[in-house]
């Protein structure tokens, strides 16, 4: 497909990935560490460390939730760091808070890291675990999908990663009502239970496009369902057929539409 007349009118430059656009690196794979390299610097870069250790530790503190945990929040959004970089920047945070520096060692720390991260209700200090913290940012997309039809990434297959996925799959039930909105292999509408979960053989036996695209309501017609498992069922297979059969054979949809409950 030739660009020419697209970077024409749009009077733009070609550039190779990775890029780095809105302060995010772009690349057709994870960014590695050194891409997100210049996030952990920043974040050392915002320590005031001519006047640190003056500094009373509740100031220090304040300043680690308003300001440190703030700055990766936009980045935290759409990617997820891995666990050496995470660890880099609580490093910064921690070194901060109990020494008043870039680093510190386990003897100066107080405080057990993930104890310090638990809400104050919880007995913590409410600093922000930047790994939970990113994982729910990135869930909010997910969730958005399916609750705001008036998104303009509606309909789009999000490119979420595997724990992400787990995540939402184990948060989230489906509230059948018209059937067209929830997917009958892939949500959790059978008295908050996924097919997947109730017969997990013969949700293996279903190809992924049909997974993917079939609704509750095109599932229930005529049982359409069993049309779209393939393959040579066995004894364990058709046992959990017959499972699933009894448990929506008296579904009845309504005319609200279908809700996503948390």
């Amino acid at each position: 497909m030739d660009a020419a007349p697209a970077l024409q009118q749009l009077d733009c430059p070609t550039v190779d990935l990775p890029i780095t656009y809105l302060g995010i690196p772009l690349t057709i794979r994870k960014p590695t560490n050194a891409q997100l390299q210049p996030l952990i610097d920043r974040m050392a870069g915002k320590l005031p460390t001519w006047k640190s250790r003056l500094m009373q530790k509740p100031g220090r503190l304040a300043l680690v939730k308003a300001v440190l945990d703030a700055i990766p929040l936009h980045q935290l959004m759409v990617l997820a760091p891995s666990k050496k970089t995470i660890k880099a920047m609580e490093r910064i945070e921690r070194g901060f808070l109990w020494e008043g520096c870039a680093s510190a060692n386990g003897g100066s720390c107080h405080v057990n890291w993930q104890r310090v991260t638990r809400p104050k209700p919880y007995g913590g200090l409410g600093v922000q675990d930047l790994h939970r913290t990113g994982l729910a940012l990135r869930l909010r997309w997910q969730w958005l999908s399916h609750t705001d039809e008036n998104r303009p990434w509606q309909g789009l297959d999000l490119q979420l990663g595997t724990e992400e996925k787990e995540f939402f799959f184990a948060s989230t039930t489906m509230e059948l009502g018209d059937g067209l909105k929830a997917r009958f292999w892939e949500d959790r509408w059978i008295h908050g239970r996924a097919v997947c979960e109730i017969a997990p053989l013969l949700y293996a036996c279903v190809p992924k496009r049909k997974r993917r695209q079939r609704s509750v309501a095109e599932g229930l017609t005529a049982h359409r369902w069993a049309q779209d498992i393939s393959g040579v069922l066995g004894v364990h297979e058709i046992g959990q057929y017959l499972t699933l059969w009894q448990l929506i054979e008296n579904t009845q949809l309504s005319n609200n539409a279908d809700k996503l409950d948390e």
